[in-house]
């Protein structure tokens, strides 16, 4: 394995930059971004792309198992009467609201959160008007 010194010499032979310390600061940016998109964290370069490390979808339920009951009962109650049944309801309304004060839905939602592991792709998005821009 070579060290940043060695690399940079070999780059700087073959680039245009002809300054050590401008191919270095290059190769340092490049590495830390490498770090940062194998850590999970997305990059953003605003007007220009964004960098997205794709991860797992966490599986399982996001309420702990009493509200999740709760909730399964009123829906199999309420099977087929479609959104109306859900948005106009007080009990739902009331079932969700005591699920995201109950401190056991909380931590199960956290621990579903942390569970969801990064994948070995990478999503590359152009913003908009990218294109556009050297266009006049």
């Amino acid at each position: 394995m070579q060290g940043i010194t060695q690399i940079t010499q070999e780059v700087n032979k073959k680039s245009k930059a002809n300054s050590l310390e401008t191919t270095k600061k290059v190769l340092t940016a490049f590495l830390e971004t490498k770090q940062k998109l194998n850590q999970g964290v997305n990059l953003s370069f605003k007007g220009y792309f964004t960098l997205k490390r794709a991860t797992t979808k966490p599986q399982g339920n996001k309420n702990c198992d009493e509200h999740q009951k709760e909730l399964d009962k009123y829906k199999q109650a309420n099977k087929g009467k479609g959104l109306a049944a859900y948005a106009k309801s007080t009990t739902f309304r009331n079932l969700v609201a005591k699920a995201k004060k109950c401190s056991k839905c909380k931590t199960k939602k956290q621990a579903l959160v942390k569970s969801a592991k990064p994948l070995n792709r990478l999503s590359f998005k152009v913003s908009e008007g990218f294109w556009s821009k050297g266009k006049k």
